[in-house]
């Protein structure tokens, strides 16, 4: 057999290998892991009595260590981004502050329809990470 043919079988075989890998990839089973079963209200309460509690103590806290907004996208801060990707049918004027729209919190199931309403800084306070 000349070498042209040798080749062309090894490239013929190199690319069926390939189309099989690639189709067992997209025919494969989906992933899906299953939800943790939730434990019992007397284990979380267990849980919960762990937990080390303290009276908030501000001693060395200083705001200015940690910046505030930062500009994201022309005058765009972070705030105004991200009121705009959480909210919905958000609308902003030429400065980029949200004139409209409503933000829905999952933690306590309100919405808002003024963007003053929303804070979306810190799920813990800056003051407790000092």
């Amino acid at each position: 057999m000349s070498k042209f043919y040798a080749r062309r079988r090894l490239g013929t075989a190199a690319a069926l290998t390939g189309l099989i890998a690639a189709a067992g990839l997209f025919n494969g089973p989906a992933a899906s892991a299953a939800l943790p079963t939730p434990v019992s209200a007397a284990t979380a309460r267990g849980y919960l009595a762990t937990l080390d509690v303290r009276t908030e103590s501000r001693t060395g806290y200083d705001r200015d260590l940690f910046p505030h907004w930062i500009t994201i996208s022309g005058t765009c801060n972070t705030r105004e981004t991200i009121l705009k990707r959480d909210g919905s049918n958000v609308r902003t004027d030429s400065s980029c502050a949200a004139t409209s729209g409503s933000w829905y919190s999952p933690y306590d199931g309100a919405t808002w329809s003024a963007a003053s309403d929303v804070d979306i800084d810190h799920l813990i306070s800056v003051a407790a990470t000092a």
